[in-house]
């Protein structure tokens, strides 16, 4: 999963833009070689950017078997609003990645955690599931919801808004469907699918970033082959442990900036170990969409 953030500016310099461009396409090159497949979800300046400087980026990764779809970078400083109004938000930038890709491609967004009602907002706008789900994501739900008591607003807006979420990983690796952001529980009737499992950024395997934060590692951790192999035992330990009448999800953070020369030998080797998992049954490369598409088939 790669996220093209609110706060780039390839809507305003060129550079930036053909810089982040060079990135993806270098990331897409080297995953093809190993039969791998990428998803990137784009907020509104990068989305701008694909057709203010002529260049649709992102309808080049449909085109080559990537998952595409849309980033969500607001809602944690909103301020509780109607459902409907919050709902434009989202609508705002599906539409942006909508005229790049297609609405039927652009199913999904990642973050819109906040306050207010994420799930109801999101489905409203139209997307039909949400992922990069984070501590954020528990603003909207009573604290007797959260993992515990200490999960304050003060503590998620300090501390725990970039954890992975649902904190719990064996219920974190799991989609399932809701009808509000109330609780991270499966309910009957639901409106869209939450489709969490991040174990956090590549960089961060070998200090547990998946089990600790975030925000407790980027930017500063190092990529390294310790990384990979550390994210390899991980899923080789969830696959044990993991309910087989479930769909299962993992995802890896990779930001655009890491799709460059100096990182091709870890990447190759990410790419090699994850090719041998692969290889073993033990997981199936999918995009965020093919995940979606899976569990509403897997579960009809």
């Amino acid at each position: 999963m790669t996220h093209m953030e609110g706060n780039f500016t390839d809507d305003r310099d060129q550079a930036v833009f053909l810089r982040h461009v060079e990135e993806l396409r270098y990331g897409m090159d080297l995953a093809e070689e190993y039969n791998a497949l990428l998803t990137i979800e784009s907020e509104k300046p990068f989305a701008r950017a694909n057709t203010i400087w002529n260049l649709n980026i992102m309808a080049e990764a449909r085109d080559r078997g990537f998952g595409v779809g849309t980033h969500c970078d607001f809602g944690f400083q909103s301020e509780l609003m109607p459902v409907e109004q919050y709902a434009q938000f989202f609508a705002e930038n599906k539409a942006l990645v909508d005229a790049l890709v297609g609405a039927e491609n652009n199913l999904g967004c990642s973050g819109g955690g906040g306050v207010n009602d994420w799930a109801q907002a999101a489905s409203m706008a139209g997307f039909k599931y949400l992922d990069g789900i984070v501590g954020m994501h528990y603003l909207s739900m009573p604290l007797e919801n959260r993992p515990d008591s200490t999960w304050t607003d003060d503590y998620i807006r300090t501390v725990g808004y970039h954890d992975s979420a649902p904190v719990d990983l064996y219920q974190r690796i799991y989609p399932f469907g809701v009808a509000n952001a109330q609780d991270f529980a499966a309910d009957e009737n639901p409106v869209i699918v939450v489709s969490p499992g991040a174990l956090g950024i590549l960089s961060g395997m070998i200090e547990g970033i998946g089990e600790v934060g975030y925000e407790q590692c980027h930017p500063e951790c190092v990529l390294t082959n310790a990384d990979v192999d550390a994210l390899a035992a991980k899923i080789r330990e969830i696959d044990l442990n993991r309910d087989r009448s479930r769909i299962a999800k993992v995802i890896v953070y990779i930001p655009a900036n890491f799709y460059v020369p100096e990182n091709e030998a870890v990447l190759r080797y990410f790419f090699e170990q994850t090719q041998i998992l692969q290889e073993q049954g033990i997981i199936t490369w999918a995009t965020q969409k093919h995940v979606y598409e899976a569990y509403i088939a897997w579960n009809q």
